[in-house]
This record gives structure tokens, sequence and C-alpha cells, in this order.
């Protein structure tokens, strides 16, 4: 017989073996920039959507520092003599989150959804014949006529990301939203913790199988080095910094550079660029309402700009920022000086007057308060448009409202608006065919600002067709031109931010996104 006493002593140790087993359960606490409220990757362009989708999907290719696209879910695949016939075979024991096995039938509804998202997709749709699973382990693409592009298409690294999905949530229009968040990822997500924008739970899946080479951008091995990662919303970059030095959080996506002094030898935590591309700062005027949908006005405002002043404030620190105004990027592979308006007020001012524009009216410009480096955007825009005679009704709001609210393609009076800025990573911006914002067909197909050009539109699809990099360079340059000349977007320059971690976590990745898994608490 036992004992009250030794009764009492089992159970104590009982708990402090529970205990122990719950403390040795390693948690990874992130805050990103700001912290998405849409978990559908195929859905949105937010950052924070498209990092948690890195975690939970998976994708068919995916692309390395060299922009060369890798087989991911794809053990192996050919291409016909003729170049019309693309055979792609998945890795064997791919399986769901929900314990099914993953088949060529999720994919291929996986990639027409994306696909009717993506500006990217929508042009590998123009080029598809058929897109069909003939197996269940084999995905059959059948071109119109050969096109270059469609394994960067695939292996695209920015947002919206092709990530596969189960067919049945897959089915889900691309114009909803999907209800049910199941993915092929090295980590699942825990819908039962989710508390939407103010935490996301993930937990590591125990039977996904990591690629054998090493990780390098997207591409190689995802291996799930802690059991739990935890995305966790914070209202601002001082309050995220500081959790960091009390280790209440094990990393930060960014820190601006005007409080990167407090990340000193003492905080036990380190600061660390880890995209070398950075991010292109970006102004976008709406193209459905008055004055920005007369060209001369959106030309007045390229001649008023001068990216020296934006440069100085987008990353709180020059040094991390340049002024350059490529629409493809500095340092990529399709960056140009052609078409670039020339910094004169004077001109600004005359166009303006020649336009006829009412300046009684106010600008509406929607301002991302709670995102550092776009509210910095916005603060010299007002500026510049005050110097110009306009009046600027500047509305605050955190990223989760703009996000919506620039959807919003009605009159000023009913909600709408006039200029608004975001920032996208560059590699995002780097091809014609990738970057959103060049997008030129209109509502509701066009991104937000709804731009009209068909001549832009028949050089992206010459891009698409071109046999060579030399020819695709020359069209991307072109292209460039259009854009300034139509104003499609302005370009207001390129940053990078530092990302924090705690000194104790190893395996950070360089990347254009954030990308969590490989990395380990010691």
């Amino acid at each position: 017989m036992i004992g009250r006493r030794t009764c009492a002593g089992v159970v104590a140790a009982l708990g402090l073996l529970l205990a122990g087993a719950a403390e040795a359960q390693s948690v990874l606490r992130v805050a990103p920039e700001t912290l998405s409220r849409i978990l559908d990757p195929h859905f949105t362009t937010s950052f924070t959507t498209r990092d948690f989708g890195y975690l939970v999907f998976d994708t068919l290719f995916a692309v390395d520092d060299r922009f060369e696209p890798k087989p991911q879910m794809v053990e192996r695949y050919t291409l016909s003599d003729d170049k019309l016939t693309y055979t792609f075979v998945l890795r064997p024991g791919l399986k769901w989150h929900d314990g099914q096995p993953v088949t060529a039938a999720d994919c291929v509804a996986s990639i027409r959804r994306w696909a009717s998202r993506d500006p990217m997709g929508q042009t590998l749709t123009r080029f598809t014949a058929s897109l069909e699973a003939p197996d269940p382990g084999t995905i059959k693409l059948v071109l119109k006529e050969p096109y270059g592009l469609v394994l960067d298409s695939l292996a695209k690294i920015g947002a919206p990301v092709p990530f596969m999905m189960p067919e049945r949530i897959a089915k889900t229009p691309g114009s909803e939203q999907v209800k049910e968040i199941v993915g092929s990822g090295p980590y699942k997500f825990r819908a039962d913790l989710h508390e939407p924008g103010v935490k996301i739970v993930l937990d590591k899946f125990a039977d996904y199988k990591p690629r054998p080479e090493p990780p390098v951008w997207a591409s190689g091995g995802k291996i799930a080095k802690i059991d739990r990662i935890e995305m966790l919303g914070m209202p601002d970059s001082q309050t995220q910094v500081s959790a960091l030095i009390k280790g209440e959080v094990d990393y930060l996506e960014r820190v601006p550079a005007d409080i990167l002094e407090l990340i000193d030898a003492k905080s036990g935590a380190k600061a660390e660029v880890v995209s070398d591309f950075g991010f292109q700062a970006i102004m976008r005027m709406n193209h459905l309402q008055p004055p920005f949908d007369n060209v001369k006005v959106r030309q007045a405002i390229t001649h008023a700009i001068d990216r020296s002043l934006y440069a100085a404030v987008v990353a709180g620190d020059p040094k991390f920022a340049t002024a350059c105004p490529a629409v493809f990027g500095c340092g990529m592979p399709y960056e140009s000086k052609e078409g670039v308006p020339a910094y004169d007020i004077a001109l600004a001012k005359t166009m303006l007057k020649e336009a006829n524009v009412d300046f009684s009216k106010p600008i509406v410009m929607l301002h991302v308060a709670n995102a550092p480096g776009i509210a910095a955007l916005g603060n010299v825009t007002r500026q510049v448009l005050v110097d110009l005679g306009f009046k600027v009704d500047m509305q605050a709001m955190d990223f989760q409202t703009f996000a919506t609210r620039r959807l919003n393609m009605k009159s000023t009076a009913e909600g709408g608006w006039n200029i608004a800025h975001t920032t996208n990573t560059v590699p995002d911006q780097g091809n014609p065919l990738s970057n959103p914002f060049l997008v030129a067909v209109g509502p509701p197909a066009s991104a937000w600002g709804w731009p009209t050009d068909p001549k832009t539109e028949e050089l992206r699809l010459k891009f698409a067709t071109a046999g060579s990099l030399d020819a695709r360079k020359a069209i991307a340059a072109e292209i460039q031109s259009r854009t300034y000349e139509q104003v499609l977007y302005v370009p207001l320059g390129q940053f990078t931010t530092p990302s924090a971690w705690r000194n104790n976590l190893q395996g950070v990745l360089k990347s254009p996104v954030m990308l969590l898994y490989n990395i380990e608490k010691k």
C-alpha cells in the first residue's frame, strides 16, 4: 500500500515531469512589421501572409539567390523537344497537414487558383493550352506556344506565391478567401490558438520531408528545428525592440535605423540586413479619380519628386537607402535608366497650370501610420503636394485598414482616395511580369490604382515571348520608359532594413522574404 506522503510525492514528481516536458518544447516568438488578418496566401500581397505561407505551404519550384528555379515539391521534370509540354513528377511521400497524400490534382487546382490572382500567373495562363493530372503523381502542362518563363513563374518568391493547397480548398474562387488553412509545409497552422491581429501559432509538422539540398533563399531543405512558432502583433517598433531586449520575443522582421542603437552589445541581441536587395518604395496614384485620371497631372508629380528626400527618411538612416529610380530595381537583371523624369519643380507647376487643376479640392492620401517606412513616404509626399499648391487630406490608418481601403474605386466622397504609398521586395518588382504595378488592363484586374494602357500590355506580352535575355532587357527598358510616360506608378527609391534576433538563435537565412524555418535556439 502506498502511503499518502508517497502518493503526494509521486504526484509532485509527475507534475514536475510534465512541467519539464512542457518547458522542453522550443518556441520561436516573432514580431513582424505588421500582422495580417488575412491568411490566404493567394488572396493578398501582404508580407506577413506571404511569410506565414512559406511556413505552412510548399511550392513546386523555388528560386535561389541567382534567380534560378529549383525543384521543390517536384522530384523531376521534362520538357518536350518542341518546347510545348512540361511533365512534372512529384516527390513521393508528400502529405497535407490533415494526413492526406499530396496529389497532382491538388497542385493543378492550386496553380489555377494562384494564376487567377497573380500577374505572372495570368501571363502563364495566356500561354497554357491545357493543365491536367494524368495520374496522382504527375502534372502535365501543355503550352499554346513556347514560353521560356514557365519555371520562373512557378518558382516566384514574392506574393502572391504559387503555394500548393488541397484540391478541395484550392477550388475556392480566387475572389474569395479560403476558409481552411491546410498546407504541406514544415509547420501547420493552429486554428484553435489563432487570435486575428494578435497571434498566429504554428506547430512543427512531423511528417514533413525536407529536400536534401542546403537552403538558399526559398529553395532547398526546409527543416523545422523549432517546435512552435508564434507570430505576434505589436503596436510599434519601440515596443518590439523593448520586447526583444527583455527576451519576450526572439526575432524582429524590421528595425528602423533610428532605434538600432538600442540593440547594442549588452542587449542580448543583434541586428543584421538579411536581404541585400531590400525593398522598393512606391507611390501609386488613382487613375480612376481626378486629378490623377489626367496623365499630365501624374507627369507633373514625377517632375516634383526629389528622391533624395525619400531616401533620407524611408529607412531611418540614409546609409540604408538609395535614390534608385529603376522600375525593376537597382542591382537586378533588368535595371535601366531609361525614361526617368528630371527633377524640375518649375516645370511641374507649369504642367499643373496647363492642366487646369482644381486646387480647391483636397487630395485624399491613405497614410499607413503603423508601418514606419511607408509612413515616412507619405510625410514627404504631403509636403511635395503642398508645395505644388494642393490641399492634402492625410487619412491615417493601420495597414490592415489600408489593405481594404485601397480597393475602393469610388470617389473620395464615397470613401475612395487619390494617392497612397507602399513598399514591396525588390525581387517582386524585378521583371515586367512579376511586378504587380505594371498590370495595365484597368479595373478590376489591375492592382489598386487601376491603370489602363494597352501599349504596356503589348510590351509585357512581347517580353514574355522574347527569345533571349538581351531581348528581354531591351523590352524591359522600353517598358520602364512607358511606365514613366503613363505614370503607372512611381518608384521612390530602394532601401534595406535590418532584422534583429536574440543571440541564442542560429541558422537565420539570407533571403528577400522572412523565412523562419531552419532556425534553432542554442
